[in-house]
């Protein structure tokens, strides 16, 4: 038995502001003098202050003195260049020294059909006169002028022909380059587009990790999502090689080439001993010989990290969840065949669609036949798929999911691993070591089961599960006992039949509700599970003759 938790989490984010007040205060008078204005003049003068007065003249003490200081503080514009660039045009203030321009670009501003900037401390020293004036730089430009506008200040105006000009206009000075372009000031629209294009791997939400329909981003687990998309574009034949892009997940060995297999996640065996770590749709699924088609596969979820909480006893490595294809409320058709190498072919049917007019009952229909041979002389693999499934939408608020699946694998010989010489090499990639006529396998799984939904309210509802799953293994084998002189193996005879039957049964109580502005989900219910495994295994020895892996001989007379 396992019971949800009940998990309250209240999140406050604090943000801390940081207020950054920056001043600035422009003056006629010099730089220095700014800083002595706390001195009286009777108090002598620090040390410090002294080394930074040099050089410097005296305070002001006459409207003489004074003039004299602002016309020292202010910068010439010794030359002026206008420039043609690939964006627009350029006026280019160059200034005697290169010392720098106050320049503020908030006060650039259009007036009428001009672009208007006012550069305060600045004064015209050109050798052609006190003025600046270029006639139609560009075609929507008429001219360029830059004239003193008062005794400390000058004045770039940019008119446009026939409307302020479109043309790109930068003022550079030293290094530093203004536009004198207004900013668009035009109502911002808010455009949202949305859609879903082919090949999307995103996949937002997902019931494993909580059973319930809660976000992946609010989940504080590590949740990995192969979809459908991905499924088909890898083209995978199995489960193994639908998580082997997922990281720290391992093929634990899987079955002789079926589907059937182990995964190691995170360091942990997905098998414990008495059942595998692989759930379906929410439910415990196969045991070790069990098998699941991928054909049937909608997604494959992986939870990583502890799970018992919510899934009882399993490996703390994590869990593997599979998601089938349910019926569809829309009809579709689908038909295929592939072929392949190593003898490859499959063919196979995927139809779905409302069984009435009123789609209130839905179904599908999966079925393939897949055929091929293997790196290993004389192996042949099948594999067979029927899977049929139904939707019963009772009423608007109970649905009812019937399913079965029937998978079929059966190996003739079966595969089975070549022997390991003294140094370290295989006798060859496809040998075969036994006798092909006396080796098969066939593994067979049947699963079947329901999905009972009934919504009490839009935030409470009760689903039940039940899940059954029927593995029946049978093998005759003759398999290397012992390697001789690194030539002649011997080979001992094995027949064994092995059931392993899992019943799962499960209820759910999930809810929704508020206390004040926090949300909370609750999830309450129980499982349970229930293992039969059976097995008759019968070896006997000395049966076959021993086989020569050099130059071997399949025909011999076998008692």
């Amino acid at each position: 038995m396992k019971v949800g938790l009940l998990a309250v989490s209240l999140r406050l984010w604090v943000v801390v502001g940081v207020l950054s007040s920056l001043g600035s205060v422009a003056g006629a008078l010099p730089g220095w003098a700014q800083t002595e204005t706390a001195l009286q003049p009777s108090e002598p003068m620090p040390d410090q202050l002294r080394s930074n007065h040099e050089g410097h003249s005296q305070p002001a003490t006459t409207v003489k003195d004074w003039l004299a200081q602002i016309e020292a503080a202010t910068v010439q514009v010794t030359n002026i260049k206008l420039e043609r660039t690939e964006t627009g045009l350029e006026i280019i203030l160059e200034t005697g020294e290169g010392k720098p321009l106050q320049v503020d670009a908030t006060k650039f501003r259009a007036e009428g059909n001009s672009l208007i900037a006012d550069i305060p401390n600045a004064v015209l020293a050109l050798p052609e006169g006190q003025a600046f004036a270029a006639e139609n730089p560009t075609t929507d430009i008429a001219t360029v002028q830059v004239a003193q506008a008062d005794a400390s200040s000058i004045r770039i105006s940019v008119t446009g022909t026939n409307a302020p000009p479109q043309t790109e206009v930068t003022l550079k000075t030293g290094g530093f380059a203004y536009s004198l372009n207004p900013e668009d000031e035009t109502t911002e629209e808010e455009l949202v587009v949305t859609g879903e294009g082919e090949g999307r791997y995103f996949v937002p939400d997902t019931s494993t990790a909580t059973k319930t329909d809660t976000p992946i981003r609010d989940l504080p687990v590590s949740i990995q999502i192969v979809p459908q998309q991905v499924l088909r574009d890898r083209n995978v034949r199995n489960i193994t090689e639908a998580v082997e892009t997922v990281s720290g997940v391992l093929d634990g060995g899987s079955l002789y080439g079926s589907s059937a297999a182990t995964r190691i996640i995170r360091g942990f065996s997905s098998f414990d001993g008495a059942q595998a770590a692989n759930f379906r749709n929410g439910s415990r699924d196969v045991s070790f010989y069990g098998l699941t088609p991928i054909g049937t596969v909608e997604q494959v979820e992986i939870l990583k990290g502890p799970a018992s909480v919510l899934f009882g006893a399993i490996e703390p490595g994590g869990i593997i969840n599979i998601t089938t294809k349910q019926p569809l409320n829309q009809p579709y058709y689908k038909l295929g065949f592939e072929v392949g190498n190593y003898g490859f072919y499959q063919p196979s049917i995927d139809f779905s669609g409302p069984l009435t007019g009123d789609k209130r009952l839905l179904y599908r229909f999966i079925a393939s036949c897949r055929g091929q041979e293997s790196y290993q002389d004389f192996v042949n693999l099948n594999t067979t798929t029927i899977a049929p499934s139904l939707t019963w939408k009772i009423g608007d608020r109970t649905t009812l999911n019937l399913y079965y699946e029937y998978i079929r694998f059966f190996a003739s010989p079966s595969l089975l691993e070549s022997p390991i010489l003294s140094n370290n090499r295989f006798p060859s990639r496809n040998f075969f070591p036994a006798y092909p006529d006396f080796s098969s396998g066939a593994y067979t799984t049947h699963k079947y089961g329901y999905t009972l939904t009934h919504e009490f309210s839009d935030n409470w509802k009760i689903r039940n599960n039940l899940a059954i799953n029927q593995s029946i293994n049978i093998r005759n084998d003759n398999i290397a006992a012992n390697l001789v002189d690194d030539r002649f193996l011997t080979l001992q005879s094995f027949n064994g039949e092995n059931t392993w039957d899992t019943y799962f049964g499960q209820i759910d109580l999930i809810g929704k509700f508020n206390t004040g502005s926090i949300k909370h989900q609750l999830l309450i219910g129980f499982d349970v599970t229930r293992n039969d495994f059976w097995g008759s295994p019968v070896f006997f020895s000395d049966d076959f003759p021993p086989l020569d892996i050099r130059n071997p001989n399949y025909n011999r007379p076998v008692a």
